[in-house]
């Protein structure tokens, strides 16, 4: 969210000097290298799971837990497969995996996927198994 803000604010404010805009490319560089956009949507994610009177306390043991965490469960991987999957084939083209990924925070090209997971993808796509393993790898890598 706040690169995004960040982001608009340099693309449509001709009056920023050159250091300005520097500034604000390292801060974007810095948020997008770091993910902290991912880590603030899942810090208001606890809050509003929780609604607990201890809101600092939530946040607090979040970010203790941070690292380890697994915010996203194995069914919310086959729902957005099944999502992915609209005429029921079972399978996904890898595309969707890119589409996945993103959804859970992650940024990578088609090229990345493929060259990572080529052994997997060298069919063309991916049943739910398949798709549900390659989600939960890169999301425990972030």
């Amino acid at each position: 969210m706040a690169s995004q803000l960040l982001e608009k604010l340099f693309q449509n404010n001709p009056q920023l000097n050159e250091i300005q805009r520097d500034h604000i490319s390292e801060t974007l560089q810095y948020l997008e290298k770091h993910k902290i956009s991912l880590l603030f949507e899942e810090l208001l994610s606890q809050l509003i799971l929780g609604m607990d009177n201890q809101p600092r306390k939530t946040l607090l043991d979040a970010l203790k837990n941070y690292k380890n965490q697994q915010f996203f469960e194995t069914s919310d991987y086959e729902v957005m497969f099944e999502h992915f999957d609209t005429f029921n084939y079972k399978t996904v083209k890898i595309d969707s995996i890119k589409q996945g990924l993103q959804i859970i925070g992650i940024t990578k090209s088609l090229e990345e996927i493929n060259q990572k997971y080529q052994a997997i993808l060298k069919k063309g796509f991916v049943n739910k198994n398949e798709f549900v393993d390659i989600l939960k790898s890169e999301y425990s890598k972030r």
